[in-house]
This record gives C-alpha cells, structure tokens and sequence, in this order.
C-alpha cells in the first residue's frame, strides 16, 4: 500500500476527483502534516455542499424527466470553474436560474399544446353533439311512421284473432308469449272444468282464453301474474273491446282497418311482415350504421389532430433541449461535482491558492493512478504535484485490498473476513487460514469417498449462487472435499471402509516404496495418532507465534517481537513439545525434564514473554514501574497458561478422527443386527456426511480463529475502497 498526495489549484479539484473516481484508484483520507495546518476544510469556510447539491439536484431530476435523450456531461471552462471556486454559493444561484429558465420555457410550450387540444376537443364535442341532434330528428320521424303502422296493422290482428263468442264466455283473455303455452296449459289442466283456446296474434304472440267457473277465477289472474301473461285491457284499448263483443261493428271496423292498409300499398294479413314496414325498418338501420361510421369518423380525425399537436410540440420541445443540452451537460457536472465535494469519503484541505488531497493506493494501481493524474494535466495545460511514498508511522489505520484469489479461492476469503481485515501492518493471513483450516479438517474427516461427495457439490453449486453465505460455503466445499480426499488416502478409508486400497495392492501384488496406510489408524494406533496432532499443534502455534514475530517487524514494534505474541511464545511450546516427548521416550523422570535443554526454551520463553513490557517501560521513559512488572508477570503466566491450553486443545483432532473411524466399526455392527452389511454402512455415512461434517468444520473454524490466528492476527484493518464516480 502506497501513500499519495496531491496538490492542485482549487478549480481544478473537481476534474481531478472525476478523473480519480473513475478510474477507482484511491482511498480518500483526511489531509495530515504539519505542513498543511495553514489550510482549511471546505466545511469551515460555511459553504454547505450538501444543501447547494440537493438544491441543484432538485432542479435537474425536473430536467432529465423532460429530456428523451442520454445527458453527456460537459465540463464547463476553467474561467468557469474558478468562478466556481470563489463562490459556490453564487454559481449554484446562478445555476439554478437556468434550470428554472429551462423548465419555465418547457412548462410554456406542454401549457399551449394542453390549450390547443383542449380547444380541438371542444370542436370535436360540438361536432359529436350536432350530429347526434340530426340523428335523432330523422330517427325519430322514421320511428313515428312506423309505429302508426304497427298499431293499424296490430288493431287489425286482434280484432281477427279475437273471436265474439269466445270473448263472451271466457273469464280470462290475455296475451301470452308462444313459447311458454306449454307451461301454462300444464298448470291449468290440474283444475277439472277449466280448460283454454289460443288465438294467434304474430310469430311470437297469441290470445289466450280461460274457460271455467268462477271458483278459479282468482287462482287463473295469479297465474297470469307469474307467467307474465299481459290482460287484454293492457294490449287493447276500449273501443277496440266493445268491437269484439259487437259482431256487425266488429266486421265494419276490420273491412275498414283493411282499406286503410291497402291504400297504403299493403296486403294485411295476421302474423305477416309488411313490405313497407320492412322498408322503414331498414331505413333505421342504415341510419344508425351512418350515424355510428360518423361518430367514428369524427373521433378519427380529431384523434389525428390531437396526435399531430402533441408531436409538433413533442418535437419543439425536444429542439430546445437538443440547443439547451450544452447547458444541461454542465448542470449534469455541477451535480456530479457538489456530490463530490458533500461526499464523506473525500478529504480537502483548500487554501487561496492550492489545495491538498491524501489518500492510499495499492501498489499494483500506481500506474493506473498517474495516468489518470495526466489525463487531468493534459487537459488544464499544467503540472499537478503528486507524491506517492511508504507508510509512515502516522499511517496505522491505513486501508488494505482484499486478497486477489484465483477461481474457487476467491470466495474463501471469507475466512479471514470473518475473523477481522488485515491492517497494513500486519501479514495477510488469506492463503495461510485456507491451507490450514483445510488441513485440520482432513484430518479429522479424512475420507476419500465423502471427500469426493462435498468436492462435487461444491464443484456444481459454485456457480449457482452471485450472493449470502451460501456463495461462500459451496465454494468452501471444494478445498474442503480435496483435503479429505487426500487425508482419506492417507488413512485408507473410501466411504468409512478402512483398508479397501491395502486389500487391493494386496491382491495385485503390489507394494509401495513407503507404508502404508500413511497416517495411524485412529482406532487401533491411538498413541501415535496423538504423539502426530501433538506435534501438529506445536508446529501451527509455533508458526503462528513467528507471524506474530514477522508482524511486530513489520510494524516496527521490535520490542513485541519477544513476547507472547512472539519469540516467546514460540520458545515455550517448542520447550513444552520436546519435553513432554521425552516424558514418554525416557519415562516420567521430572528432575530429568527440567535438566534438560528443552525444558529451558520454556523458561527462556516465558522470561522473554516477561521482559517484553519492561521493556516497553523502560524504552518509552516510564523506567521500571510496578505496572510494567505487573505487565511482565502477566505476559508470563499467559504464556505458561495459553501455550499450554493450547497444545491439549489440539488434541480434539485426535478425538474427531477417532470418531470419524469409529463409524465404520458401528457400520459393521448395525449391518450384522439388521441383516444388511450395504444400510448399515449406508446409514453411518449419512451421520458422517451430516453431523460429523459440521461438527468438524466448527472444530476446524476454532483451532484456526483461536489457536493458530490469536498469535498473530488482530483484523482491526479498514478495508480499501476507492473513490468511485459514475462515468456520466
């Protein structure tokens, strides 16, 4: 990581941000140096680039919901900017001005185009409402000639149909629908005495009479009410009644109905459809189908009118903006640049004549850095000083990338995220907490079949997954399943059945250059197995202690490089591992331990884990207080305490792994008590690819966070991330 200033006349900061942002090559961070106290931030200068960006953004979002085309931002001239500079206050003022100007002139011309449709619908309304009118009228004329025809030719089929003596001695006369005389004759034949005639009137009515006594007479009205059979003194009028009952008068007034009919130029006849009638009848038709063609019509031609407004002024209004867009591209940069200068993440000491960014880079982004540095020079015609060194002291909190993985590597970064960010300071554990937590957890689920099953899951979900936590875990599966793919070898177990590969070199007549299985059986050769993962354990606390060591380095805390998270540390556990080998090579002799030279790498350790405070102490002039001997003594008994919990916590590796093979002796068992060797097996590899996979994946987790990470890893880092800007 990389340190850079840059210093630069205020009215070019905001090319240089925008220039910066795109390229997403630095880490703001606040302007530190005792050079630069005579500068001030923009903040104390009472220019609040908050409210004047959300005042200049208001107006432009009215803007871009007026425009049909992509913005191009366009840098205003340097003049410009340095106007800007002086006074930001002002320049947004004036910024917004135009904008108004702009809307003001876009509002004017959608308020004359909603005028003139308007208007063009008033004339289309009246247009609509005067053909209507005319409509009406000649409807109305054909309709009235009609129904004086109707009514002549009805009069004349009742009379016809209505025979005198029927009429006379019926109780009920009524006009009833044709199809429904079925169901009414139905009803009445249920009373004995009363029966009905039919007289037909038209292709769809005809009279009724009821015949009976006087006893039915109230059950017949009501079954004309249900049956919706019309009296015959709502069909006829009174006259025409008292022809029916009058046979000479009735045959006068039908000889008189049919005169009047023929001198109109018609045959009557009952039920028939007269020529004329027919005539009139088609005249309404086309009538009504002119009348619709013209409404259509009318709404056609004005629905063209209105569309043609809308697009003259569609195109008046995109005229203007296309000579506005200019304009429209500087306001464009003007947001761009107050978001910029409101933004948290971009530090600015100013003074009257130059101003001061900071920030970090990574190593690997220098180049990429100058050249958009140059792109900038190249535009202005002047040389910006930039400066790009080393951290410093004052640069602790510097930030640090991410580790660049390749392939299926890269979403195992999630190990060390999960424990904390690297610092600059400090080694970035990213490729070492993989290799170990894969290794610890080989040898607890050592197992080639199951290795294979976890390898192809992790191999066909990799990429199912853009986001969450199953992104990462599925991509764990694949360095997890290799692991126990190779440790299975190294144990000779396929599926939880031990020595299936020795069996098959056997029976070949093979035989390898080294032994084999290469690993202890955990169940028969448990001392060795644990005298292994005792030695693991000292190696992976050693190895950490010397990262602690390398990182103190690093940091330039030379002192620490001795203490519990050092030297130290790494003393006493080698110490402890060889002494206690040699309790169990040479027998439990004590006095024998401590005279031996392994037992003084303990004290030489923990000495050193005592010193390291004191030292501290005395170097920073605080001399040799009771605090730093108090510190001393602590730093001690954490050695002698942590180092050794540590080493027996190394010990559950051991535990796991005899639990993982002890699942193939409850195979065989649970197949010889259920009568099947295959489910038995079946079933304690499904315990073993559930229960026991988490379990030792969480034992893994916390021998890598605690045992081996705790020595060396703080993850008190920021991460990197560079300033960035849309491309606009």
């Amino acid at each position: 990581m990389k340190k850079v200033t840059i210093i630069t006349p205020p009215e070019y900061e905001g090319l240089l941000l925008e220039s910066l942002g795109k390229s997403q090559v630095i880490h703001f961070t606040k302007v530190t140096g005792s050079e630069y106290e005579s500068l001030r931030d923009p903040s104390e200068e009472g220019v609040d680039y908050r409210m004047l960006y959300n005042r200049v953004n208001t107006s432009y979002k009215e803007i871009l919901d007026m425009v049909d085309f992509s913005v191009e931002r366009r840098t205003p001239p340097l003049e410009e900017l340095r106007e800007f500079t002086l006074d930001p206050g002002g320049k947004v003022d004036a910024i917004i001005n135009e904008a108004t100007s702009l809307i003001e002139e876009v509002e004017e011309k959608r308020e004359r185009q909603q005028l003139e449709n308007e208007k063009l619908v008033k004339e289309l309304q009246a247009k609509l409402d005067a053909e209507r009118e005319r409509f009406e009228k000649e409807k109305e004329k054909l309709v009235g000639e009609l129904a004086d025809r109707v009514l002549l030719s009805s009069r004349l089929e009742s009379l016809q149909a209505l025979e005198p003596e029927q009429f006379k001695s019926s109780f009920a006369v009524g006009v009833v629908k044709n199809d429904i005389i079925s169901k009414v004759a139905e009803y009445l034949r249920r009373y004995e005495g009363t029966y009905y005639r039919t007289a037909p009137i038209s292709e769809d009515e005809s009279f009724i009479f009821v015949f009976g006594s006087e006893e039915t007479q109230k059950w017949v009205e009501a079954l004309f009410l249900v049956f919706d059979i019309k009296d015959i003194f709502d069909t006829l009028d009174s006259q025409d009644i008292l022809l029916v009952l009058d046979p000479a008068r009735r045959a006068e007034a039908i000889k008189k109905y049919e005169e009047q009919l023929k001198r109109q130029g018609e045959e009557a006849g009952p039920g028939e459809v007269f020529e004329e009638e027919k005539k009139i009848r088609e005249k309404i038709a086309e009538l009504e189908s002119s009348h619709r063609q013209r409404i259509s019509d009318l709404r056609a031609e004005y629905d063209q009118k209105i569309k043609e407004n809308e697009e003259k002024h569609r195109k008046e209004i995109a005229e203007l903006m296309s000579e506005q867009s200019e304009k429209i591209g500087k306001i464009d940069y003007y947001v761009t640049l107050l978001r910029m200068f409101s933004s948290r993440r971009v530090h600015i000491l100013r003074g009257m004549v130059i101003s001061i960014l900071q920030g970090y880079t990574p190593e690997s982004r220098v180049p990429k850095l100058k050249e958009s540095i140059k792109k900038v020079e190249e535009r202005i015609g002047e040389n910006l000083f930039v400066e790009v060194s080393d951290l410093g002291p004052e640069d602790k909190h510097a930030p640090t990338p991410p580790l660049e993985m390749p392939g299926f590597l890269g979403p195992s970064w999630i190990l060390t995220r999960l424990r904390g960010w690297p610092s600059a300071e400090e080694l970035n554990p990213g490729y070492i907490s993989i290799l170990v937590f894969c290794f610890q957890f080989g040898l607890m689920f050592g197992d080639i079949g199951q290795g294979l099953i976890y390898l192809a899951i992790g191999l066909a979900l990799r990429n199912r997954f853009d986001k969450g936590m199953m992104k990462y875990l599925t991509n764990l599966f694949i360095p997890m399943g290799i692991a126990a793919i190779v440790f299975g070898f190294m144990y000779d177990s396929i599926f939880l059945v031990e020595h299936a590969i020795s069996h098959q070199l056997h029976e070949a007549g093979l035989h390898l250059p080294f032994n084999y299985p290469i690993m202890p059986n955990p169940v028969h050769e448990v001392g060795e197995l644990m005298n292994l993962i005792f030695m693991i354990g000292a190696v992976e606390i050693v190895l950490g202690a010397l990262l602690g060591a390398f990182n103190a380095f690093k940091e330039g805390n030379y002192v620490g490089m001795i203490g519990e998270h050092g030297f130290g540390m790494g003393l006493y556990v080698t110490g402890l591992y060889l002494s206690a080998g040699s309790l169990f090579t040479e027998g439990l002799d004590i006095m024998l331990m401590v005279g031996n030279w392994p037992f003084k790498l303990m004290i030489a350790g923990m000495l050193l884990s005592f010193t390291e405070p004191v030292l501290h102490s005395v170097l920073h002039g605080h001399g040799l207080s009771i605090e730093s001997m108090g510190e001393g003594l602590g730093g001690l008994l954490m050695t002698f305490v942590e180092g050794l919990a540590n080493m027996f916590s190394f010990l559950r590796i051991a535990a796991f792994a005899l639990a993982h093979a002890s699942l193939a002796g409850a195979g065989e068992a649970l197949g010889h008590a259920i009568g099947s060797g295959i489910l038995g097996l079946l079933i304690m590899n499904v315990i073993a690819l559930s229960f026991e996979f988490v379990s030792s994946s969480v034992q893994s987790l916390r021998l890598l966070y605690y045992e081996f990470m705790g020595k060396f890893f703080h993850g008190e880092g920021v991460p990197f991330r560079p300033f960035r800007v849309n491309q606009g």
